[in-house]
């Protein structure tokens, strides 16, 4: 692909024309309904600077969600929930299929049709939102609510605000992508959404242009059931698609240009950063002009061959982001938690493993950063609604980093702020803690990689392991909390240097607040696929089904093993995993690594995250423990999740896995064993169950057993 950079010259002579040209622009479902993603704040703006008057934003994601939440959809949904049990029950043969909906049918015992309502009425009051055992029951509500939806759609096809991938649709793969049956029974959760209030929404004004931001892979299924929605109300309307899922498309479908068959909707595809093509798209509606030839755009009248340029914005000439696009009060939180971007791309960008965001001859987008005092001013008007800010950069170089917090100690209003920065080895001789706390850091996330310096080399990661300690002690000195990041698994690692990565942390657990530690995976855009012989690596062919290519499978020369994406490494062992895993919950909740509420329980409670002391009893009893007997003695046996997913994987690496073929294995008869049973639900959702017959103990005394047996797994 071509790469631009946008010129600020042009942009600031370009002639102002006043239009109210309606257009309106979509933040899809499904994904974080905690704070609102920044890409169309950013588009607005631009817009607005260009005279385009007539735009309408709406975020689909939280205005689905909160319609589903209401009382009437829930009651709804727990009917559904118990005639689900009654079918399955009465059946002659039970299915994996019917498994695993039996296993979220029971998730509605011991639910009212408000729970899901108190649960964000908790999110969003501060002394409630604060008191962790309080917000651990909405935290527990939210899960239960989210497997009971999946009732609605494919089996355990949600989970924590994200489209589970490893399922029963492959999200890689167009034959289920383009098949509109599977898409709909995907987002099937969202159809009382998306034939209400949706519909309502077409109709407020004759809409000339909808675009759709599609950043996260989650999204991708809602956004194009929306767009099927727009082009049969509106045929002759513009329909745009961007953000970095639709990048992807572009950027890897196996076949070039086959992103126009999962695109059917779309007239037009922005597959880099969407300021300035956006404007140009806008004038182009309003003068009637061909959509051909706009830099930074695809289009469908383009040649199959054609590939577009992806354009990088001018930081300092863009205009401010338009945050009042977004109902603020309608997210799921005590206070506004703002995303901004005051730099874009990554300054060290030479990662081997890194393959991020909009490019193609390095890991990631260029370097490129904000004037400070713009950034200064665009703070200034954030603190009109919001205290406390995430910096979504990929990285800042050291330099940016010190003039900023410098600039940030002045500010009228202080804000409270975190984001990823690199470990630099002169953060202690600058005093770099210091600046970032007197600059209002509450915490700072870090992808430290690996513990074996062996390994950070071939990764070019340009930090030395043993210099590590040294930063985290500085930022916990000045209560700043550390995030830590890494992976097992890089091509050519021991056993022992996976094993040292989490041992590292093991060593130094007072240092950091909360870690995470995947599974590498091989990237195509990544230094180590385009030249994998350097690292050992031989590539193994692709599965048929992938038409877009996330993901590489790959074979290990040191190993002499190969490597599928989706496998968990388990040589460091579950008792190191176990030990290095801190935080109970993960996103978009408190303890995910750079979470709204995450940022929020720093700022009140500092590096330690979750205040210590003894448990205190929760404000509200959302999800009691309940228990029933039902026809079945055996669920622990019943299929779940990890079954589907392992399924999913198998079939995968035997040549394809969509939903077609997965079938088969969900039609076939699970392991249900007939016999009156006793099962207790656990707020988390976790299930026991004890046959009836010859029990020792009084369902009373169970009953106890079970209370505490939940106090000891964390799981009230």
């Amino acid at each position: 692909m071509t790469i631009f950079l946008t010129d600020s010259l042009p942009n600031r002579s370009r002639k102002r024309r006043e239009s109210d040209l309606p257009y309106l622009l979509i933040n899809p479902p499904l994904t974080d309904p905690t704070q609102p993603y920044h890409s169309i704040p950013y588009l607005v703006g631009a817009a607005r600077r260009a005279g385009f008057s007539g735009g309408r934003c709406v975020d689909a994601n939280i205005d689905a969600l909160n319609h589903l939440a209401r009382p009437e959809q829930v009651g709804g949904l727990l009917d559904r929930a118990r005639r689900t049990r009654e079918r399955i029950e009465a059946a002659e043969a039970v299915t994996r299929a019917d498994e695993l909906d039996y296993r979220a049918a029971l998730a509605a015992e011991g639910l009212a049709p408000d729970f899901v309502a108190r649960a964000i009425e908790i999110f969003k009051d501060g002394p409630s939102f604060h008191h962790y055992p309080t917000y651990r029951q909405a935290v527990l509500a939210m899960k239960r609510w989210q497997e009971l939806l999946c009732l609605d759609g494919t089996p355990q096809s949600i989970a924590d605000f994200q489209v589970r991938l490893g399922g029963v649709v492959n999200l890689s793969c167009y034959e289920d992508l383009c098949d509109s049956a599977v898409l709909d029974a995907l987002t099937g959760p969202f159809a009382p959404y998306v034939e209400g209030p949706f519909q309502d929404l077409l109709r407020e004004r004759e809409w000339r242009l909808v675009g759709f931001s599609v950043g996260f892979t989650g999204q991708l299924p809602v956004a194009l059931r929306l767009a099927r929605e727009v082009r049969a109300a509106y045929p002759d309307a513009v329909i745009v698609f961007g953000g970095t899922e639709v990048c992807d498309h572009v950027r890897f479908a196996r076949v070039p240009g086959d992103h126009w068959r999962l695109f059917t909707d779309a007239d037009l595809i922005v597959p880099g950063e969407g300021e300035t093509p956006f404007c140009d798209i806008l004038a182009a509606v309003r003068d009637g002009r061909p959509l051909t030839g706009i830099p930074g755009v695809l289009s469908r009248e383009d040649p199959p061959s054609h590939s577009a340029s992806i354009n990088y914005e001018n930081m300092a000439d863009l205009p401010a982001p338009a945050y009042d696009v977004w109902d603020w009060d309608s997210y799921w939180s005590p206070e506004p938690v703002v995303l901004y971007s005051p730099t874009r791309g990554c300054y060290w960008n030479k990662c081997t493993f890194c393959d991020y965001g909009l490019n193609s001859d390095r890991p990631t987008s260029p370097s490129r950063e904000r004037p400070v005092e713009e950034v200064v001013a665009d703070l200034e008007r954030i603190t009109g609604f919001s205290r406390t800010v995430y910096f979504a950069v990929d990285a800042m170089s050291p330099r940016y980093l010190r003039l900023l917090c410098d600039a940030m100690k002045d500010l009228p209003a202080k804000v409270r702020w975190a984001a990823e920065l690199r470990l630099e080895r002169t953060f202690p001789k600058r005093d770099m803690a210091q600046r970032l706390r007197d600059a209002g850091c509450v915490a700072v996330s870090f992808g430290y990689e690996s513990a074996s310096q062996r390994v950070l080399d071939l990764i070019d990661k340009g930090v030395r392991i043993a210099e590590v300690p040294e930063i985290l002690r500085e930022l916990a000195k000045h209560g700043i909390g550390a995030q830590m990041m890494g992976f097992t698994g890089f091509p050519g690692e021991r056993g022992d240097e996976a094993a040292r990565t989490y041992d590292f942390l093991i060593e130094h657990e007072d240092l950091w607040s909360i870690a995470g530690i995947g599974t590498f995976s091989l990237t195509p855009g990544s230094i180590v696929a385009k030249s994998p012989g350097t690292f050992g690596v031989d590539m193994v062919p692709l599965p048929r089904s992938e038409d877009v290519v996330r993901y590489l499978p790959w074979y290990d020369r040191a190993e002499g093993v190969a490597r599928w994406p989706g496998e968990i490494d388990r040589r460091p062992g579950d008792d190191r995993m176990r030990l290095v895993r801190r935080a109970v919950d993960d996103r978009p909740f408190v303890g995910g690594i750079d979470t709204a509420h995450t940022l929020l329980y720093f700022s009140a409670f500092g590096r330690e995250l979750i205040p210590a002391g003894p448990a205190d009893a929760p404000r509200a009893d959302l999800v009691p423990i309940s228990d029933s007997t039902i026809p079945f003695t055996n669920i622990e046996e019943f299929a779940r999740f990890e079954d589907l997913r392992d399924q999913f994987f198998l079939l995968k690496r035997d040549g394809g896995a969509s939903s077609a073929s997965i079938a088969p294995w969900l039609g076939e008869q699970g392991k249900a064993q007939r016999g009156e049973g006793w099962v207790a639900v656990l707020p988390s959702g976790t299930t026991f169950t004890l046959p009836l017959a010859g029990r020792l103990l009084t369902l009373d005394r169970l009953r106890q057993v079970i209370r505490l047996t939940a106090q000891a797994r964390g799981d009230l």
